[in-house]
This record gives structure tokens, C-alpha cells and sequence, in this order.
């Protein structure tokens, strides 16, 4: 009988007759990664079904941060008159939300680690729906801030959860299809934001679009009472864990420990531990980068920009972010799937011996696309005249939008990859990271394209992503194929 150690971290071996037949009963071979157990219960052993409804919900509201955080964009001028402020004051609503999406998750992710995530997700969407409800009737800038502020600090369980849930879920050679999923709701939530809410904006005012991001959270909300926990330790003491009685409120809430693990103040920290991993924080710098500048510099400026530029309302306005929408979706067709599938070929070339960098050789399609992309978006804007629309610009944002999701695929996938057991860890890490950097953004946007013009200002984006994208991993892949 062969042995298969369990890369997920437990005790799980194929050890038996039983196992063995169990596995090729329930997957058709017994070459998983991670192993799942002889248990039903065991997540990896869960339908196809099961399994994609649990992603699909952990996309969609990560798909939900990224769209209230960005949706308030064609609000701007509206909020600035009524608050009393400027334009650009008005951005730093979003770009506050981008720092806490990045920040908060240290609080949650160790919670959840031992007390399940199902609970947790839960009641973040059942809060947030009161706060936007809240924010709907706030009279000054600083009641909206702090609404703002605090709907981020609980929709911030989504996105860190997001890579957790895809490693509880799906086997190796799946993670890339899989990661995609919520990786493309993180990244699709921001221009379908201002997209859809432009449209409330013009026809029935900035309150309802508070309304509308607050019975998003209430279908969230019942969504989660339909769905399981995830959190699952295969070892002998999981079905004693699991048999527990709960009593009382953290009964009600689904609040009890799902592991053994002990809660302590470490356990906030731990994730930082993955800047001292060279393939992890390689592909946070270079993710980071990318999403700054193919992403949060499009969506954010975008009023500041066309608004200005071409005289448009709210409505019109929306209509702008059709093109980062088309972009990103397919990003993600040719990302995730594509990416497995090359990892499956790498794999019969190398004669049945995985390469994890073979991935990247996906990624370098995202970062050209990005380059061409921002070169196009910035050159025709800066031609373009004043009161003239011209649609160059909105192809060249589509292609860095489509090459930005490329990148932030693969990149994830690759960076989980390296340590499978820390993929919790590794999604908290580049969640920070790169929603601090994207958040930083907006302070100097304004001044580099005043002081660069549109054509200047894009080329410096395109040589830090050269720079921190192509070369940063470009040495990892050189690295990775020596050893």
C-alpha cells in the first residue's frame, strides 16, 4: 500500500484497503492534493455542487467590498456639495475603504481560523446591511466616513477569507480555476460598482445607493443560513470537535471552536511571517503593483478624469466602466482555467514532477497586456480635447484591466502553491499589502497627472510595472527552475 502524506497539515494518510477504495469510489483516483479523509463530512469530499455554491458565495461578497467601496464614485459630486467638500475629498470615501479592506482581516482571519468562518461572514453581512441603511441618512461628511470605516471593518471577512476557503474546498490542480472565482469578484466589484450605481445616482439620488448596497448584505445574509462551515482538521479529535453541544448565544451564532488550535495574541501577527518568504512577498510586491495601477487608478480617477474632461453626468459617466467590466472577465477566462491547463501539460512534460513556477509563465501574458493597456489609456487621453469624447482611452483601460486579473490569478495561485498549509496566511498577507499600496494611490494621482500629463503619468505606471511586475517575477521563475 502506498503513502500519501496530507499537505493540508493533518494525519491523513491512504492507510487502508477502506481508504484507498473510499477515494476511488468518491474521486476516481487516489493521487489528491491535499488527502481527504474517509469522511463525508470532509470538505473535500463534498459534490461539485456544494463545494462551487460555498465559492461562488465567499466571491460574492468579496465581489460586494471592492463594489460598495468603489460604487460610491459617481456620488462624488453630489457628496461633495452636499457635505461641503471637494471632489477629491469626496474619493477619500473609497480610498478608506480600500486601507481597511486591507487591514481589518488581521483582526478576523485568526477568529475564523478557530472558530469557523461561516458564523463570522454571516453575521459581517447581517451588519453591514444595517450600517448602509445608516449611511443613507447621514447628514455630514464625517457620520458618512465613519459608516463607511465601519462596513469595511465587517465586509472585511470576505476577501481574506476568500483563499481560505478555495484550499478547504479544492484540490491543487484546481486552485487556479477556483482562486479565480474570488480573486474575479475582488477585482470585478470595483468597476461594476460605479457601473451600476451611476445609474441609481442619476435616476433616484445617493441614498439609494446606501439602500442598494444594504439589501445586497440581506441577500448575503440569507444566502450564509443555507451554507456550512469549511474549517475541517482531518485527525482522530475532528468528529469529537464536531459532536460538541452548543448551548446558549454562541450556539445560536454558530460561535465554537472547530479546531484545537489556541487563540493568542501571535495568532494576529502570524501572517506577517510570509514577507520572509521569497515567492510569497515577490508576488505581493508585483501584484500589488499591478492592481494599483490597472485597477484603482481607473476606477478611482475615472470622475475626476472623464467626468471633467467630457462633461458627463452620473449616468453617463457609468457607462465608462463597461470597458474595465469586459476587461476583467476576460482576464479571468484566459487566467485561471488557462493556468491549470498549462500546469496539467508542464506536469506530463516534466514526466509526473510538478514545477510550481511553470505558472508564471501565464502571468507575463497579464503584465504585456497591462503595459500595452496603460500605454493606450494614457496616450489617447492626453490628445483627447475637451467636450470630445473619444472611446481610445476606454479600449486601452480594458486591456490593463484584462492583463491586471491575469496577473492577480496566477500570482495567488502560485504564491499558495508554495506553502498550501499557510493559505489563509498567504491571502491575509497579500490582501494587505495590496489594498495599503492601492490605497496610498489616490493621495498622489491627482499631482502625477498634473505634473506628468496623462501620456507621462502612464509611462511611469508602465516602468514600475515592469520594474516591480515583470522583473520581480521574472527572477522568482529563474530562481525556482534552479532548484
Amino acid at each position: 500500500m502506498e503513502f500519501i502524506e496530507d499537505s493540508h497539515g493533518g494525519d491523513s494518510k491512504l492507510s487502508s484497503v477502506d481508504h484507498h477504495d473510499f477515494l476511488m469510489k468518491r474521486h476516481g483516483t487516489v493521487h489528491l492534493d491535499p488527502l481527504p479523509s474517509c469522511d463525508l463530512s470532509d470538505p473535500l469530499n463534498w459534490s461539485d455542487r456544494k463545494k462551487n455554491f460555498e465559492i461562488i458565495l465567499i466571491a460574492f461578497q468579496t465581489f460586494s467590498s471592492s463594489f460598495m467601496a468603489a460604487g460610491l464614485a459617481p456620488a462624488y459630486e453630489s457628496m461633495a456639495q452636499n457635505y461641503g467638500r471637494t471632489l477629491h475629498e469626496s474619493s477619500y470615501f473609497t480610498s478608506s475603504q480600500i486601507c481597511a479592506l486591507g487591514v481589518f482581516p488581521f483582526l478576523w482571519i485568526p477568529l475564523m481560523n478557530v472558530y469557523g468562518r461561516r458564523s463570522f461572514l454571516k453575521f459581517s453581512a447581517f451588519a453591514c446591511c444595517f450600517l448602509n441603511i445608516g449611511g443613507g441618512f447621514c447628514t455630514t461628511y464625517e457620520q458618512q466616513m465613519a459608516t463607511r470605516v465601519l462596513v469595511s471593518f465587517f465586509i472585511s471577512t470576505a476577501p481574506a477569507a476568500g483563499s481560505s476557503i478555495v484550499s478547504d474546498l479544492s484540490f491543487s490542480h484546481e486552485r487556479g480555476k477556483k482562486n479565480g472565482w474570488w480573486s474575479l469578484g475582488l477585482i470585478l466589484g470595483t468597476p461594476s460598482g460605479p457601473f451600476f450605481m451611476g445609474f441609481v445616482e442619476y435616476h433616484v439620488g445617493t441614498k439609494w445607493i446606501y439602500f442598494t448596497f444594504a439589501i445586497m448584505n440581506f441577500l448575503q445574509f440569507v444566502l450564509w443560513m443555507f451554507a456550512q462551515e469549511t474549517v475541517y482538521v482531518r485527525n482522530n479529535n475532528n468528529s469529537s470537535l464536531r459532536s460538541r453541544k452548543k448551548k446558549g448565544i454562541k450556539g445560536w451564532l454558530g460561535i465554537y471552536k472547530q479546531t484545537d488550535k489556541v487563540l493568542d495574541w501571535k495568532s494576529f501577527f502570524r501572517p506577517l511571517k510570509q514577507a520572509f518568504k521569497f515567492n510569497v512577498s515577490m508576488s505581493v510586491i508585483a501584484a500589488s503593483v499591478t492592481y494599483c495601477y490597472a485597477n484603482v487608478v481607473l476606477v478611482v480617477e475615472m470622475p475626476q478624469i472623464f467626468g471633467k474632461l467630457f462633461h458627463l453626468n452620473a449616468q453617463q459617466l457609468s457607462l465608462h466602466y463597461i470597458s474595465l467590466m469586459l476587461g476583467t472577465i476576460i482576464g479571468e477566462i484566459l487566467a485561471g482555467p488557462l493556468s491549470d491547463w498549462w500546469m496539467k501539460v508542464a506536469y506530463k512534460k516534466r514526466g509526473g514532477t510538478k514545477v510550481i513556477v511553470d505558472r508564471l509563465w501565464v502571468s507575463y501574458n497579464g503584465f504585456l497586456a497591462v503595459i500595452v493597456g496603460l500605454i493606450v489609456w494614457g496616450v489617447y487621453l492626453n490628445k483627447s480635447e475637451e467636450g470630445k469624447w473619444n472611446i481610445s482611452p476606454l479600449i486601452g483601460a480594458a486591456v490593463a484591466a484584462a492583463g491586471n486579473n491575469i496577473v492577480a490569478t496566477v500570482l495567488i495561485a502560485f504564491a499558495i502553491d508554495s506553502s498550501p498549509e499557510f493559505s489563509s496566511d498567504i491571502g491575509l498577507y497579500i490582501n494587505l499589502i495590496r489594498h495599503v499600496f492601492g490605497f496610498l494611490g489616490p493621495f498622489y494621482f491627482p499631482a502625477m497627472f498634473e505634473v506628468l500629463n496623462f501620456a507621462g503619468a502612464a509611462g511611469l505606471m508602465v516602468g514600475l510595472v515592469f520594474l516591480f511586475g515583470v522583473l520581480v517575477m521574472g527572477l522568482v521563475h529563474v530562481v525556482g527552475l534552479k532548484k
